[in-house]
Protein backbone atom coordinates (compact mmCIF):
# COMPACT_ATOMS: atom_id res chain seq x y z
CA UNK A 1 0.00 0.00 0.00
CA UNK A 2 1.27 3.45 -0.81
CA UNK A 3 2.19 6.10 1.72
CA UNK A 4 -0.72 8.20 0.50
CA UNK A 5 -3.07 5.28 1.02
CA UNK A 6 -1.90 4.66 4.57
CA UNK A 7 -2.25 8.34 5.40
CA UNK A 8 -5.93 8.23 4.46
CA UNK A 9 -6.77 5.78 7.24
CA UNK A 10 -8.34 7.64 10.13
CA UNK A 11 -6.84 6.95 13.60
CA UNK A 12 -10.13 5.85 15.13
CA UNK A 13 -10.59 2.94 12.73
CA UNK A 14 -7.02 1.89 11.98
CA UNK A 15 -5.10 -0.82 13.78
CA UNK A 16 -2.03 0.59 15.48
CA UNK A 17 0.50 -0.74 13.01
CA UNK A 18 0.23 -1.44 9.31
CA UNK A 19 -3.19 -1.02 7.71
CA UNK A 20 -5.25 -4.02 6.66
CA UNK A 21 -6.55 -4.25 3.09
CA UNK A 22 -9.28 -5.99 1.09
CA UNK A 23 -10.57 -6.06 -2.48
CA UNK A 24 -13.26 -8.27 -4.01
CA UNK A 25 -14.90 -7.96 -7.40
CA UNK A 26 -17.11 -9.66 -9.94
CA UNK A 27 -16.73 -9.28 -13.69
CA UNK A 28 -18.70 -10.02 -16.82
CA UNK A 29 -15.88 -12.12 -18.27
CA UNK A 30 -12.58 -13.62 -17.23
CA UNK A 31 -9.41 -11.78 -18.20
CA UNK A 32 -5.74 -11.61 -17.29
CA UNK A 33 -5.07 -8.48 -15.29
CA UNK A 34 -2.10 -6.24 -16.13
CA UNK A 35 -2.41 -3.57 -13.44
CA UNK A 36 1.33 -2.91 -13.49
CA UNK A 37 1.07 -1.78 -17.12
CA UNK A 38 -2.11 0.25 -17.41
CA UNK A 39 -3.58 0.78 -13.93
CA UNK A 40 -5.72 -0.96 -11.31
CA UNK A 41 -9.20 0.55 -11.63
CA UNK A 42 -11.51 -2.02 -13.22
CA UNK A 43 -8.53 -4.26 -13.94
CA UNK A 44 -8.21 -6.54 -10.87
CA UNK A 45 -10.26 -9.71 -11.01
CA UNK A 46 -8.90 -11.43 -7.91
CA UNK A 47 -10.04 -11.60 -4.30
CA UNK A 48 -7.46 -10.35 -1.82
CA UNK A 49 -7.58 -9.95 1.95
CA UNK A 50 -4.77 -8.84 4.25
CA UNK A 51 -5.29 -8.51 8.01
CA UNK A 52 -2.74 -6.72 10.15
CA UNK A 53 -3.34 -7.35 13.86
CA UNK A 54 -0.86 -5.91 16.33
CA UNK A 55 -0.64 -5.56 20.08
CA UNK A 56 1.60 -4.14 22.77
CA UNK A 57 3.28 -6.92 24.72
CA UNK A 58 4.96 -4.70 27.29
CA UNK A 59 5.33 -1.01 28.16
CA UNK A 60 7.90 -0.07 30.79
CA UNK A 61 9.15 3.46 31.61
CA UNK A 62 7.89 4.81 28.28
CA UNK A 63 9.45 1.96 26.26
CA UNK A 64 6.92 0.08 24.11
CA UNK A 65 7.39 -3.50 22.87
CA UNK A 66 4.92 -4.02 20.05
CA UNK A 67 4.24 -7.13 17.99
CA UNK A 68 3.06 -6.37 14.44
CA UNK A 69 1.87 -8.99 11.99
CA UNK A 70 -0.12 -9.37 8.79
CA UNK A 71 -1.64 -12.33 6.97
CA UNK A 72 -2.80 -12.35 3.37
CA UNK A 73 -5.10 -14.54 1.29
CA UNK A 74 -5.58 -14.36 -2.46
CA UNK A 75 -7.72 -16.22 -5.00
CA UNK A 76 -8.87 -15.83 -8.60
CA UNK A 77 -11.68 -18.36 -8.17
CA UNK A 78 -15.22 -16.97 -8.37
CA UNK A 79 -17.91 -18.88 -6.54
CA UNK A 80 -18.37 -20.79 -3.31
CA UNK A 81 -15.82 -22.54 -1.17
CA UNK A 82 -12.16 -22.16 -2.16
CA UNK A 83 -9.55 -24.05 -0.14
CA UNK A 84 -5.78 -23.89 0.17
CA UNK A 85 -5.48 -27.47 -1.09
CA UNK A 86 -7.06 -26.55 -4.47
CA UNK A 87 -10.53 -27.62 -3.33
CA UNK A 88 -13.41 -25.51 -4.56
CA UNK A 89 -17.12 -25.56 -5.25
CA UNK A 90 -20.03 -26.66 -3.12
CA UNK A 91 -19.03 -30.31 -2.77
CA UNK A 92 -15.29 -29.95 -2.09
CA UNK A 93 -14.31 -31.05 1.43
CA UNK A 94 -17.97 -31.09 2.52
CA UNK A 95 -18.24 -34.81 3.30
CA UNK A 96 -16.09 -37.85 3.95
CA UNK A 97 -16.58 -39.22 0.45
CA UNK A 98 -15.08 -36.15 -1.20
CA UNK A 99 -12.59 -35.12 1.49
CA UNK A 100 -9.19 -34.44 0.02
CA UNK A 101 -10.47 -34.41 -3.54
CA UNK A 102 -10.36 -31.44 -5.88
CA UNK A 103 -12.84 -30.49 -8.59
CA UNK A 104 -11.15 -30.29 -12.00
CA UNK A 105 -7.73 -30.65 -10.42
CA UNK A 106 -6.06 -30.29 -13.80
CA UNK A 107 -7.18 -26.66 -13.74
CA UNK A 108 -6.29 -26.06 -10.10
CA UNK A 109 -3.91 -23.24 -10.90
CA UNK A 110 -6.89 -21.22 -12.12
CA UNK A 111 -8.76 -21.32 -8.83
CA UNK A 112 -6.26 -21.95 -6.08
CA UNK A 113 -6.48 -19.99 -2.86
CA UNK A 114 -3.07 -19.00 -1.53
CA UNK A 115 -2.32 -18.00 2.05
CA UNK A 116 0.73 -16.08 3.19
CA UNK A 117 2.43 -14.77 6.28
CA UNK A 118 3.51 -11.33 5.11
CA UNK A 119 4.72 -9.77 8.35
CA UNK A 120 5.58 -10.68 11.92
CA UNK A 121 8.11 -8.55 13.78
CA UNK A 122 8.80 -6.94 17.12
CA UNK A 123 9.33 -3.18 17.28
CA UNK A 124 10.72 -1.36 20.32
CA UNK A 125 10.31 2.42 20.63
CA UNK A 126 11.37 4.89 23.31
CA UNK A 127 14.50 2.95 24.23
CA UNK A 128 16.89 5.88 23.66
CA UNK A 129 16.44 8.64 26.23
CA UNK A 130 17.96 11.15 23.82
CA UNK A 131 15.73 10.09 20.91
CA UNK A 132 12.35 8.70 21.98
CA UNK A 133 11.08 8.41 18.38
CA UNK A 134 13.85 6.03 17.35
CA UNK A 135 12.80 2.40 16.97
CA UNK A 136 14.53 -0.93 16.45
CA UNK A 137 12.91 -4.09 15.10
CA UNK A 138 13.61 -7.74 14.34
CA UNK A 139 11.44 -10.03 12.21
CA UNK A 140 9.67 -10.33 8.86
CA UNK A 141 8.57 -6.89 7.73
CA UNK A 142 7.25 -4.92 4.79
CA UNK A 143 9.73 -2.23 3.72
CA UNK A 144 8.71 -0.79 0.38
CA UNK A 145 7.82 2.31 -1.60
CA UNK A 146 5.15 2.03 -4.24
CA UNK A 147 2.61 3.67 -6.49
CA UNK A 148 -0.93 2.74 -5.47
CA UNK A 149 -2.39 3.42 -8.93
CA UNK A 150 -0.43 0.55 -10.52
CA UNK A 151 0.53 -1.41 -7.38
CA UNK A 152 4.22 -1.33 -8.40
CA UNK A 153 7.22 -1.00 -6.08
CA UNK A 154 10.32 0.99 -6.94
CA UNK A 155 11.97 0.15 -3.63
CA UNK A 156 11.26 -3.15 -1.90
CA UNK A 157 13.53 -4.56 0.79
CA UNK A 158 10.83 -6.54 2.56
CA UNK A 159 11.76 -9.76 4.30
CA UNK A 160 13.36 -11.15 7.43
CA UNK A 161 15.30 -8.21 8.80
CA UNK A 162 16.78 -6.28 11.67
CA UNK A 163 17.06 -2.52 11.67
CA UNK A 164 16.72 0.89 13.23
CA UNK A 165 14.53 3.75 12.03
CA UNK A 166 13.55 7.31 12.92
CA UNK A 167 17.00 7.87 14.38
CA UNK A 168 17.67 11.63 14.61
CA UNK A 169 20.82 12.64 12.76
CA UNK A 170 21.24 16.36 12.26
CA UNK A 171 18.00 17.81 10.93
CA UNK A 172 16.77 14.52 9.47
CA UNK A 173 15.92 10.92 10.25
CA UNK A 174 18.16 7.95 9.49
CA UNK A 175 17.24 4.31 8.98
CA UNK A 176 19.33 1.20 8.32
CA UNK A 177 18.39 -2.44 7.88
CA UNK A 178 19.88 -5.82 7.06
CA UNK A 179 17.56 -8.19 5.19
CA UNK A 180 17.90 -11.86 4.28
CA UNK A 181 15.79 -12.85 1.32
CA UNK A 182 15.68 -16.01 -0.80
CA UNK A 183 15.53 -15.32 -4.52
CA UNK A 184 13.62 -17.25 -7.15
CA UNK A 185 16.58 -17.52 -9.51
CA UNK A 186 18.47 -20.79 -9.90
CA UNK A 187 22.22 -21.05 -10.40
CA UNK A 188 23.23 -21.94 -13.95
CA UNK A 189 26.30 -23.89 -15.04
CA UNK A 190 28.98 -21.88 -16.80
CA UNK A 191 32.05 -24.07 -16.52
CA UNK A 192 32.57 -27.79 -16.92
CA UNK A 193 34.45 -27.58 -13.63
CA UNK A 194 31.11 -27.43 -11.87
CA UNK A 195 30.68 -31.12 -12.66
CA UNK A 196 32.54 -33.59 -10.43
CA UNK A 197 35.40 -34.93 -12.65
CA UNK A 198 35.54 -38.48 -11.24
CA UNK A 199 33.53 -41.61 -11.84
CA UNK A 200 33.16 -42.35 -8.14
CA UNK A 201 30.10 -40.12 -7.84
CA UNK A 202 26.64 -41.31 -8.80
CA UNK A 203 24.47 -39.28 -11.15
CA UNK A 204 22.54 -37.69 -8.31
CA UNK A 205 25.79 -36.34 -6.88
CA UNK A 206 27.11 -35.03 -10.18
CA UNK A 207 26.25 -31.36 -9.81
CA UNK A 208 27.37 -29.60 -6.63
CA UNK A 209 26.41 -26.04 -7.40
CA UNK A 210 24.00 -24.29 -5.00
CA UNK A 211 20.42 -24.79 -6.14
CA UNK A 212 18.97 -21.41 -5.09
CA UNK A 213 20.17 -17.88 -4.52
CA UNK A 214 19.88 -16.26 -1.09
CA UNK A 215 20.58 -12.55 -0.87
CA UNK A 216 21.88 -10.27 1.85
CA UNK A 217 20.36 -6.83 1.45
CA UNK A 218 21.83 -3.83 3.27
CA UNK A 219 19.59 -0.79 3.00
CA UNK A 220 20.08 2.74 4.35
CA UNK A 221 18.26 6.03 3.89
CA UNK A 222 18.28 9.55 5.24
CA UNK A 223 15.20 11.77 5.10
CA UNK A 224 15.26 15.50 5.81
CA UNK A 225 13.26 18.65 5.18
CA UNK A 226 14.10 20.85 2.20
CA UNK A 227 11.21 23.26 2.56
CA UNK A 228 8.07 24.07 4.49
CA UNK A 229 6.30 20.90 3.29
CA UNK A 230 8.97 19.19 1.21
CA UNK A 231 11.16 16.24 2.19
CA UNK A 232 14.10 14.62 0.43
CA UNK A 233 14.90 10.95 0.99
CA UNK A 234 18.35 9.72 -0.09
CA UNK A 235 18.84 5.96 -0.07
CA UNK A 236 21.40 3.32 -0.92
CA UNK A 237 20.84 -0.44 -1.15
CA UNK A 238 23.55 -3.08 -1.49
CA UNK A 239 22.44 -6.54 -2.64
CA UNK A 240 24.97 -9.35 -2.10
CA UNK A 241 24.18 -13.02 -2.82
CA UNK A 242 25.30 -15.63 -0.33
CA UNK A 243 28.85 -16.85 -1.05
CA UNK A 244 29.57 -20.57 -1.19
CA UNK A 245 33.22 -20.55 -2.31
CA UNK A 246 34.59 -22.54 0.65
CA UNK A 247 32.04 -25.33 0.29
CA UNK A 248 32.34 -25.71 -3.47
CA UNK A 249 35.87 -24.58 -4.37
CA UNK A 250 37.11 -28.16 -4.72
CA UNK A 251 34.76 -28.65 -7.64
CA UNK A 252 35.72 -25.61 -9.67
CA UNK A 253 32.89 -23.44 -8.41
CA UNK A 254 33.41 -19.70 -8.94
CA UNK A 255 30.43 -17.75 -7.76
CA UNK A 256 31.88 -14.40 -8.72
CA UNK A 257 31.54 -15.50 -12.35
CA UNK A 258 27.95 -16.54 -11.86
CA UNK A 259 26.24 -13.96 -9.70
CA UNK A 260 27.61 -10.55 -8.83
CA UNK A 261 26.60 -7.87 -6.39
CA UNK A 262 24.12 -5.12 -7.14
CA UNK A 263 23.74 -1.50 -6.04
CA UNK A 264 20.66 0.72 -5.93
CA UNK A 265 20.80 4.48 -5.39
CA UNK A 266 17.54 6.40 -4.92
CA UNK A 267 16.57 10.04 -4.45
CA UNK A 268 12.94 10.71 -3.57
CA UNK A 269 11.30 14.13 -3.18
CA UNK A 270 7.90 14.47 -1.49
CA UNK A 271 6.21 17.85 -1.88
CA UNK A 272 2.89 19.39 -0.90
CA UNK A 273 1.87 22.52 -2.81
CA UNK A 274 -0.92 24.99 -2.07
CA UNK A 275 -2.81 22.46 0.08
CA UNK A 276 -4.08 20.80 -3.10
CA UNK A 277 -1.13 18.88 -4.61
CA UNK A 278 0.66 15.89 -3.08
CA UNK A 279 3.57 15.02 -5.32
CA UNK A 280 6.36 12.43 -5.25
CA UNK A 281 9.30 12.26 -7.66
CA UNK A 282 11.90 9.49 -7.53
CA UNK A 283 15.14 9.09 -9.47
CA UNK A 284 16.74 5.65 -9.29
CA UNK A 285 19.94 4.05 -10.57
CA UNK A 286 20.57 0.31 -10.35
CA UNK A 287 23.82 -1.38 -11.34
CA UNK A 288 24.74 -5.06 -11.23
CA UNK A 289 23.08 -8.44 -11.17
CA UNK A 290 19.54 -7.30 -10.33
CA UNK A 291 19.31 -4.67 -13.09
CA UNK A 292 16.70 -5.39 -15.75
CA UNK A 293 14.42 -3.44 -18.04
CA UNK A 294 10.89 -2.80 -16.82
CA UNK A 295 8.92 -1.60 -13.82
CA UNK A 296 10.35 -3.71 -10.99
CA UNK A 297 11.94 -3.23 -7.58
CA UNK A 298 15.44 -4.47 -8.61
CA UNK A 299 16.31 -5.48 -5.08
CA UNK A 300 16.41 -9.28 -4.91
CA UNK A 301 15.69 -11.22 -8.13
CA UNK A 302 18.82 -11.87 -10.19
CA UNK A 303 18.17 -11.05 -13.84
CA UNK A 304 21.62 -10.42 -15.28
CA UNK A 305 24.95 -11.73 -14.08
CA UNK A 306 27.17 -9.00 -15.49
CA UNK A 307 28.34 -6.12 -13.29
CA UNK A 308 28.09 -3.69 -16.21
CA UNK A 309 24.29 -4.04 -16.39
CA UNK A 310 22.40 -0.97 -15.28
CA UNK A 311 18.91 0.49 -15.01
CA UNK A 312 17.76 4.13 -14.79
CA UNK A 313 14.24 5.14 -13.70
CA UNK A 314 12.29 8.33 -13.20
CA UNK A 315 8.98 7.97 -11.35
CA UNK A 316 6.43 10.72 -10.80
CA UNK A 317 3.20 10.12 -8.85
CA UNK A 318 0.71 12.13 -6.86
CA UNK A 319 -2.76 13.54 -6.43
CA UNK A 320 -4.22 16.96 -7.06
CA UNK A 321 -7.49 18.69 -6.15
CA UNK A 322 -8.36 21.15 -8.92
CA UNK A 323 -11.57 22.24 -7.20
CA UNK A 324 -13.67 20.97 -4.31
CA UNK A 325 -15.35 18.62 -6.81
CA UNK A 326 -12.64 17.75 -9.33
CA UNK A 327 -9.45 15.87 -8.53
CA UNK A 328 -7.02 13.37 -9.98
CA UNK A 329 -4.48 10.67 -9.12
CA UNK A 330 -1.64 10.20 -11.58
CA UNK A 331 1.40 8.02 -12.22
CA UNK A 332 4.29 8.20 -14.69
CA UNK A 333 7.32 5.91 -14.96
CA UNK A 334 10.21 6.13 -17.41
CA UNK A 335 12.73 3.28 -17.56
CA UNK A 336 15.95 2.74 -19.50
CA UNK A 337 18.11 -0.37 -19.09
CA UNK A 338 21.17 -1.97 -20.64
CA UNK A 339 21.84 -5.52 -19.46
CA UNK A 340 24.33 -8.27 -20.25
CA UNK A 341 23.87 -11.94 -19.50
CA UNK A 342 27.02 -14.01 -19.92
CA UNK A 343 26.00 -17.36 -18.46
CA UNK A 344 26.74 -20.46 -20.53
CA UNK A 345 25.17 -20.46 -23.97
CA UNK A 346 22.88 -17.58 -23.08
CA UNK A 347 25.31 -14.73 -23.79
CA UNK A 348 23.20 -11.73 -24.73
CA UNK A 349 23.10 -7.95 -24.53
CA UNK A 350 19.83 -6.13 -24.36
CA UNK A 351 18.79 -2.50 -24.44
CA UNK A 352 15.26 -1.55 -23.42
CA UNK A 353 13.30 1.62 -22.88
CA UNK A 354 9.83 1.84 -21.42
CA UNK A 355 7.26 4.49 -20.54
CA UNK A 356 4.07 4.26 -18.53
CA UNK A 357 1.33 6.80 -17.82
CA UNK A 358 -1.88 6.40 -15.82
CA UNK A 359 -4.32 9.15 -14.85
CA UNK A 360 -7.43 8.72 -12.68
CA UNK A 361 -9.50 11.94 -12.63
CA UNK A 362 -12.76 12.03 -10.70
CA UNK A 363 -15.79 14.27 -10.37
CA UNK A 364 -17.62 14.52 -7.03
CA UNK A 365 -21.37 14.11 -7.58
CA UNK A 366 -22.54 14.14 -3.97
CA UNK A 367 -20.90 13.93 -0.57
CA UNK A 368 -20.42 10.15 -0.97
CA UNK A 369 -20.58 9.48 -4.73
CA UNK A 370 -18.30 10.30 -7.65
CA UNK A 371 -17.50 9.47 -11.26
CA UNK A 372 -14.01 8.13 -11.97
CA UNK A 373 -12.18 7.76 -15.26
CA UNK A 374 -8.87 5.91 -15.45
CA UNK A 375 -6.80 6.05 -18.63
CA UNK A 376 -3.58 4.08 -18.76
CA UNK A 377 -0.92 3.18 -21.30
CA UNK A 378 2.48 1.53 -21.39
CA UNK A 379 5.04 0.99 -24.10
CA UNK A 380 8.28 -0.94 -24.08
CA UNK A 381 10.92 -1.24 -26.79
CA UNK A 382 13.63 -3.89 -26.65
CA UNK A 383 16.68 -4.55 -28.82
CA UNK A 384 19.39 -7.20 -28.72
CA UNK A 385 23.09 -7.10 -29.68
CA UNK A 386 22.67 -5.51 -33.10
CA UNK A 387 20.81 -2.40 -31.93
CA UNK A 388 23.80 -0.18 -32.79
CA UNK A 389 24.06 -1.44 -36.35
CA UNK A 390 20.35 -1.55 -37.05
CA UNK A 391 18.35 1.31 -35.61
CA UNK A 392 15.12 -0.44 -36.62
CA UNK A 393 15.84 -3.58 -34.62
CA UNK A 394 13.76 -2.52 -31.59
CA UNK A 395 10.68 -4.67 -30.96
CA UNK A 396 7.80 -2.81 -29.37
CA UNK A 397 4.92 -3.86 -27.14
CA UNK A 398 2.08 -1.60 -26.08
CA UNK A 399 -1.06 -1.73 -23.99
CA UNK A 400 -3.85 0.77 -23.30
CA UNK A 401 -6.84 0.80 -20.96
CA UNK A 402 -9.87 3.01 -20.33
CA UNK A 403 -12.21 2.53 -17.34
CA UNK A 404 -15.32 4.51 -16.41
CA UNK A 405 -16.63 3.94 -12.89
CA UNK A 406 -19.38 5.15 -10.56
CA UNK A 407 -18.09 5.00 -6.98
CA UNK A 408 -19.60 5.21 -3.49
CA UNK A 409 -17.21 6.23 -0.68
CA UNK A 410 -17.40 8.14 2.65
CA UNK A 411 -15.60 11.24 1.30
CA UNK A 412 -16.02 11.58 -2.45
CA UNK A 413 -13.77 14.64 -2.53
CA UNK A 414 -10.75 12.68 -1.26
CA UNK A 415 -8.97 10.57 -3.89
CA UNK A 416 -7.81 8.07 -1.25
CA UNK A 417 -11.11 7.77 0.59
CA UNK A 418 -11.95 4.15 1.39
CA UNK A 419 -13.94 1.94 1.59
CA UNK A 420 -15.10 2.38 -1.99
CA UNK A 421 -17.72 0.44 -3.96
CA UNK A 422 -17.35 0.73 -7.73
CA UNK A 423 -19.51 -0.09 -10.73
CA UNK A 424 -17.39 0.08 -13.86
CA UNK A 425 -16.85 -0.71 -17.53
CA UNK A 426 -13.35 -1.33 -18.93
CA UNK A 427 -11.85 -1.43 -22.41
CA UNK A 428 -8.31 -2.73 -23.02
CA UNK A 429 -6.24 -2.90 -26.18
CA UNK A 430 -2.86 -4.48 -27.01
CA UNK A 431 -0.66 -4.30 -30.05
CA UNK A 432 0.58 -7.39 -31.92
CA UNK A 433 3.46 -7.97 -29.51
CA UNK A 434 0.98 -8.53 -26.67
CA UNK A 435 -1.13 -11.09 -28.51
CA UNK A 436 -0.49 -14.44 -26.88
CA UNK A 437 0.24 -13.02 -23.44
CA UNK A 438 -3.25 -11.85 -22.49
CA UNK A 439 -5.38 -14.88 -23.22
CA UNK A 440 -8.39 -15.79 -21.11
CA UNK A 441 -6.36 -17.99 -18.76
CA UNK A 442 -8.35 -21.19 -19.33
CA UNK A 443 -6.90 -24.49 -20.49
CA UNK A 444 -8.16 -26.94 -23.11
CA UNK A 445 -7.52 -30.64 -23.51
CA UNK A 446 -5.19 -31.66 -26.35
CA UNK A 447 -6.56 -35.09 -27.34
CA UNK A 448 -3.67 -35.97 -29.68
CA UNK A 449 -1.00 -35.43 -27.00
CA UNK A 450 -3.16 -36.35 -24.00
CA UNK A 451 -2.43 -33.15 -22.05
CA UNK A 452 -3.96 -29.90 -20.90
CA UNK A 453 -2.65 -26.80 -22.66
CA UNK A 454 -3.29 -23.10 -22.31
CA UNK A 455 -4.91 -20.97 -24.98
CA UNK A 456 -2.12 -18.62 -26.03
CA UNK A 457 -3.79 -16.89 -28.96
CA UNK A 458 -4.92 -14.05 -26.75
CA UNK A 459 -7.04 -11.09 -27.82
CA UNK A 460 -6.08 -7.67 -29.10
CA UNK A 461 -9.03 -6.06 -27.32
CA UNK A 462 -11.04 -6.82 -24.19
CA UNK A 463 -14.25 -5.19 -22.98
CA UNK A 464 -15.98 -6.09 -19.73
CA UNK A 465 -17.94 -4.59 -16.85
CA UNK A 466 -18.32 -5.36 -13.19
CA UNK A 467 -18.42 -4.24 -9.56
CA UNK A 468 -15.72 -4.14 -6.92
CA UNK A 469 -15.11 -3.11 -3.34
CA UNK A 470 -11.74 -1.88 -2.01
CA UNK A 471 -10.89 -0.86 1.55
CA UNK A 472 -8.03 -0.43 3.96
CA UNK A 473 -8.63 -0.35 7.67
Amino acid sequence: MSAQASAAVTPDVAFKGDASYVRVGLFSRNFNKNVGDVGRLGNENDTYLELAPSLTLAEVDGVEYRLISSFAMSSTYKGGWAGTNNQRGDRASRNDENAGKSDNSDLADFSNLSFGLTQVYMRVTGLLDSDKDAAIWVGKRYQRQDSHVVDAYWRDVSGDSVGIENLSVGSGKFRATWVRRDGESVFTNKYEGYKVPTDSWTAKDGDLRPSKITNNIFDTSYRFSVGAESFLDLGYTFIAPQRYASEYSNYGYKMKDEVGNSHLVLARLDTKLFDCVNHTSALRYVRGSTAEGGYTAHTYDVHSQDDSSYNIDFINIGSVNFTDRIGMMYHTWFNFARTTNNIGDNDSRTVSRAFQFVARPYYKLTKMTRLELEAGMSTKSTASDDYVKNKNSFSNSQAQKLTLAYAITPDAGNAFSRPEIRFFATYKHYNDAHVGTYGNGFKVYDVANDENVKLYEGRKTETFFGAQVEAWF
